[in-house]
């Protein structure tokens, strides 16, 4: 206010000056006068000054009752106990002057990511969580964890007594619950020991599913709904109540190495003023008998140690020695969301698209996920079909098919957070050809089809009686169909030179067509029947499945499938069809997904594995001599020693 006053008030003095000037200029008569008594100068007065508003004092959080520090769990254990002792802390601290409201987390990662936005401002954090929360938004560790006298821990490894495990090397094969992908003693170290005894959790396991606390994986071994369990030591002792026979059903093969213990941290945002003072606070009430008994409550905390970031360094040792990319680590805080998109063969094509859509329906027994898919009914739609999944927040988008990889190839490029897998796809010639990169985030999973189509052929040209077999395949535009076709061919004429191979592809028409016409395919194979055919390999979604069913219905020919053991997917044609050209492709897209969800995921190709499926109902008609010259051929195609002399792509 002042300062619009003052110039006015200023202004109005010179006006009057300037006017008393004026008037001292008009002439007057001339008369004796005496000269003015001199006027003293005529001051502006004083603006009046506005008091100064009265500020409240600024209270911050955690330092009154109305503003508590949200102090967060992970759900290591029983989340009722953990809330007891966290609450019984809260008061004891507010006696202290701090204020904290006390709550567990859902999972590890979600405490992990409250602590990133801010939710949290307090966590404790398991080892492997406190690091993934460091390197992510910088939280920092205040405080460390002593238990039973000792500020490191170890995990361990337990099993029934009566399951016949003893060693480390005895797991390959079994099922096997971790705790948390997030936890240190019931993930990630457990898993090193492992891969160090010689066994993968990623390969050598026949399943692994996370339990998402430590109770929950050791009673899941004493309930026998898993084989073994990663926890730490010793979460049996905790269980002995509800359990009394644990320890006695149960047993311990295996410990990892020291661990630095649980960290008490808080976010990057907190003020060094708040984090003192709670850090005091909680000192002086973890020295008292009730702070330690609620502490015990929690974790079986015994009290508070020092503690820094460079304790933590093994840990960030350990997860290298796995692989795992701690800056794309997930987590389990949320589902995964998982996604495919088909070609246009359909998602029930009893072939690869049905082969991808099982691979997500195993993972999703293992691994805390959402899975949705996404049929193709045009070529036109492959972009828009897979911008949806990654404009939808998906983690991983399987894409079904050779057709897909360049829409696939953009999408890697434009959503770098998002991981692909392209069954079918080289994604390095794809990359090549358009003078890019390969991007990291997107795979390729490729098989050596000629490979597969080889044993095929030897097959059906050790067997057949007519010296007249054919092979029914979709458009030889697609490399993996085209190599299929060609092995076919030469796996044949390398055991029997006097054989004729008919082969036809559905070329001739458009991709929305040519492996999703299975009339096409039955006539085409029952022309090749009346020319003599007595062996038909059917290769191309449901336009190959025809050729199956021509066998079948006529009794003519013995049909081979492809892509995956069709005796279960066709089983109209289980009474003809001797075998199946395999390529792995469910197991292959578990693995990818896997590694994309431990962090373990790169860019490049993926080699899969081929091989024929057994003979099921028709063991007896395929003679030992056979079998025999098979797995001969079969070593020499692995080996190196037997080529099967056809190029990656189609010569132009």
């Amino acid at each position: 206010m002042r300062s619009k006053l003052f110039p006015i008030l200023s202004l109005l003095v010179v006006l009057s000056m300037l006017l008393s000037a004026c008037a001292a200029a008009t002439p007057t008569p001339a008369a004796p006068t005496q000269p003015p008594a001199e006027a003293a100068p005529t001051k502006a007065p004083e603006p009046t000054k506005a008091p100064e508003p009265t500020k409240a004092p600024e209270v911050k959080a955690g330092l009154s009752p109305d503003k508590p520090l949200n102090m967060l769990f992970v759900p290591s254990g029983q989340a009722d106990k953990i809330l007891a002792g966290g609450t019984a802390l809260d008061k004891l601290l507010a006696e202290k002057g701090v204020y904290t409201k006390s709550a567990v987390a859902t999972s590890y990662a979600a405490a992990i990511e409250a602590t990133c936005s801010g939710q949290a401002d307090i966590a404790w954090l398991a080892p492997l969580s406190y690091v993934l929360a460091h390197d992510k938004c910088g939280a920092e560790v205040i405080l460390g964890a002593v238990r039973f006298g000792s500020s490191t821990y170890n995990g361990q490894i337990i099993v029934r007594k009566d399951s016949g495990i003893k060693t480390v090397a005895d797991l390959k094969g079994k099922k096997f619950a971790f705790t948390d992908p997030a936890s240190t003693s019931g993930y990630l170290y457990p898993s090193a020991l492992m891969l160090k005894e010689g066994v993968d959790p990623a390969k050598d396991l026949a399943e692994a599913v996370f339990a998402g606390s430590h109770n929950a994986a050791a009673i899941a071994v004493y309930q026998g709904s898993v084989d073994a369990a990663a926890t730490y030591v010793d979460v049996r002792s905790q269980l002995t109540s509800q359990f009394p026979d644990i320890m006695e059903k149960t047993k311990v093969i295996a410990q990892t190495e020291p661990i630095p213990n649980d960290t008490i941290s808080v976010s990057a945002q907190m003020p060094a003023e708040v984090q003192n003072a709670f850090k005091k606070a909680l000192l002086d009430v973890m020295a008292t008998d009730e702070g330690k008994a609620a502490g015990y409550e929690i974790y079986e905390w015994d009290g508070l140690a020092e503690s820094n970031d460079a304790l933590f360094e093994p840990v960030r040792v350990a997860a290298a020695a796995m692989g795992i990319d701690l800056q794309n680590w997930k987590g389990q805080s949320v589902p995964f969301k998982f996604g495919l998109v088909t070609d246009v063969g359909k998602i029930d094509d009893k072939s690869f698209n049905e082969s991808s859509w099982n691979a997500l329906n195993n993972v999703q027994k293992s691994i805390f996920s959402e899975i949705k898919y996404i049929v193709s009914v045009d070529p036109k739609d492959y972009a828009k079909n897979i911008a949806t999944f990654a404009e939808d927040g998906y983690d991983v988008i399987v894409v079904s098919g050779f057709a897909l990889g360049q829409a696939t190839l953009e999408a890697a490029q434009k959503y770098p957070n998002v991981k692909f897998i392209g069954v079918d796809i080289d994604v390095e010639a794809l990359a090549a050809q358009a003078g890019v990169e390969v991007p990291q985030n997107m795979a390729g999973l490729v098989f050596e089809e000629d490979k597969a189509g080889y044993l095929a052929g030897a097959l059906a040209g050790l067997m057949t009686k007519s010296n007249v077999i054919g092979a029914v395949l979709g458009t030889d535009l697609v490399p993996p169909v085209w190599r299929f076709g060609e092995g076919y061919k030469a796996g044949a004429k390398a055991v029997n030179d006097k054989v004729e191979v008919i082969v036809v592809y559905h070329s001739d028409v458009g991709f929305d067509k040519t492996f999703d016409d299975p009339e096409w395919g039955k006539t085409t194979a029952l022309s090749m029947i009346d020319k003599g055919a007595d062996f038909i390999f059917g290769a191309g979604g449901k336009t190959g499945n025809g050729a199956l069913y021509a066998c079948a219905e006529t009794n003519k020919c013995y049909a081979i499938g492809v892509d995956q053991d069709q005796y279960y997917s066709v089983p109209e044609a289980q009474k003809v069809l001797i075998t199946s050209a395999m390529k792995l492709i469910t197991p292959g897209v578990e693995d990818l997904i896997k590694q994309a969800v431990r962090g373990t995921f790169k860019g490049g190709n993926f080699k899969g594995s081929v091989g024929l499926a057994p003979f099921h109902d028709l063991e007896s008609v395929v003679p030992q001599e056979v079998k025999d010259r098979l797995a001969e051929i079969d070593k020499g195609l692995k080996d190196g020693s037997i080529q099967t002399g056809v190029s990656p792509a189609k010569p132009q």
